[in-house]
Parts: structure tokens; sequence; C-alpha cells
């Protein structure tokens, strides 16, 4: 039967990402890295897919402000920081609220809790840069038990159901997709903060703004709850550092100021947070996930 072949398979997948994740944790941190880095690098070489949408995007977002070599380069930097991103993730387990701090230092948390003090919550701008993962253990630290984030559940339950713990260990709860609407405005009612990882392809239902010198298709979700609820919009990301510290920046909070023409705002201020991100990608070019195929939905396009 294929149901029982595919669940056969789930419990399988899941039995090798819980085992290694336990031997994982073993490890001392550098031999982690180090091994993150391997698996960066295996990934670079044997997926073919995903470093020629990467080396792609690179060409579109830089042009010829690098070389082919120095487009190589950050390429292969950008699967290392996932590959090391991925061993931290299942590293997480030996964080808690106090020794997270060791690892991580915050710019701009004074913003977060200005945001919130005008009890109308918070909507935070995530992106896929540095650490994205620490991002939920660092609020769930900074605000306990107010803090939530829309996840894209996966197919895998008994997967989805490991990875979900990871990032909530931290009193960070997270919101699954299909009830992001309800649960989100129920949070900024609270005065709670939620955050979307809002950088990657919306695809056609997106907002199209300029991002990094070519129309991209960008989350709405954000720029329409704060127009819509008052909520401040916050722009948040981890910077990897060069020892492998983390060190995570929150914006100052953006209050949205509506106009007689919705959609326009909402263009307005989604661009607002892309340029912070773009700032970011040219300052740290390889930090950024590149491998994500960021312009596939143009304007217009079937």
């Amino acid at each position: 039967m294929p149901n029982a072949r595919s669940k056969w398979k789930d419990r399988w997948i899941y039995r090798i990402v819980a085992i290694f994740g336990w031997w994982c944790r073993r490890l001392p941190k550098g031999w982690a890295i180090q091994l993150g880095r391997g698996v960066g690098l295996l990934y670079y070489y044997l997926v073919k897919k995903r470093r020629e949408i990467a080396s792609n995007n690179l060409q579109i977002a830089f042009g010829d402000h690098f070389t082919a070599a120095q487009r190589t380069e950050i390429c292969k930097a950008s699967f290392i920081n996932v590959g090391k991103t991925c061993i931290e993730f299942l590293r997480f387990p030996k964080l808690n609220a106090e020794n997270i701090w060791n690892e991580v230092t915050v710019d701009g948390r004074e913003n977060l809790y200005t945001a919130l003090e005008a009890g109308k919550g918070a909507i935070v701008f995530l992106t896929h840069f540095g650490n994205w993962e620490l991002l939920s253990l660092v609020y769930g630290a900074l605000i306990p038990d107010r803090a939530k984030a829309i996840a894209f559940p996966l197919k895998n339950d008994l997967l989805n159901t490991y990875i979900s713990r990871h990032r909530e260990r931290m009193s960070l709860e997270l919101i699954p997709r299909k009830q992001a609407v309800r649960e989100t405005l129920r949070a900024l009612k609270n005065n709670q903060a939620v955050g979307f990882f809002a950088d990657q392809n919306a695809g056609p239902e997106g907002v199209f703004v300029d991002f990094l010198g070519k129309p991209a298709s960008a989350v709405r979700g954000p720029a329409v709850l704060a127009l819509k609820t008052g909520a401040p919009l916050l722009f948040s990301l981890d910077i990897r550092q060069p020892n492998d510290q983390h060190h995570v920046y929150i914006s100052s909070p953006i209050y949205t100021q509506p106009s007689d023409d919705f959609e326009r705002d909402v263009e307005l201020y989604t661009t607002q947070m892309l340029e912070q991100l773009e700032t970011y990608i040219h300052k740290y070019p390889e930090q950024w996930l590149w491998l994500h195929n960021r312009w596939k939905t143009q304007p217009h396009s079937d």
C-alpha cells in the first residue's frame, strides 16, 4: 500500500534525523561547526539544481559587480552557512534562557519592547539570513510567552513535531499557516509579537516590488496586517560572526500611516522592509539563502 510505504519512509527519515541530532549534541561545538561546514559543501557539490539557482540569483542581484570566481565563492559560502545552521539547529536542546546569551548578542531589544508598549502587538519581518532558526529561541527568551511565528507544516508529521519542538524551546509558539490570519489577529490583540519569514517568493498572490534590481513577488501579510491593525512593523535578522557566534538585529519600529490607496501602502511598507534586507545582503552576501528561486514569479507571468 502506498500510504503504508509513505508512513514507513517518514518514520525512517525522522529516526535518522533524531539519531543524527543526538550525535551532533555530543560533539564539541567546534567539531559540530566543522561538521556543518562539511554538510554545506557536500550539499553544494551534490545538488546541482540548487547550486545553479543560487549562482543565477547572485548574477541577478549583483550583475558584474563580482567576477564569476567571486560569485562561486559567495555561493559556496552560502551553502556552508546553511550546513552550519542545520547542525546548530539540531543542537538547540543544549540551549536555555540563560546560556543562549553566551552564543547570541542582541542589538535593538529595546526597539521590541518599545513597539509592544503601544499595546497593539508587533509584526516582525524575519529573513533567511545567518542562522535564521535561532530567531525563534531569541524572541522566546526576550519576551517569554509573548512571541509567535507563522509556520509551514511538513508533510512528515513525526519530523514536523521534532522540528517544532526545537523551535518552541524558549516559549515561542508556532502558528500553523492555515490558522495564520485568525491566530495572528488574536496574538496582536493580546499585545504579542508575531514573526513572518517574508523574504522569499510569494507567488502570483504577492505584491510586486523591486528587490535587488529586479521585480520580485513579496509576502503581503506583514504590511497588510500592520495597516489594518495599527501594529508596528519591525525588521529583524541574525548575522553569523566570524567565530560562529551570532548577532541579532531588531530595527526601530515603523508605524504605518494608511493613505487612500491601500495597495500602494502595502507596496510602500513591504519595500521598506526589503530595502533593509538589501543593505545586509550587500554587506554580508554569503549569509543570505541564495539557493531559493527568489525571482521565479514575475509580473504577468503564467
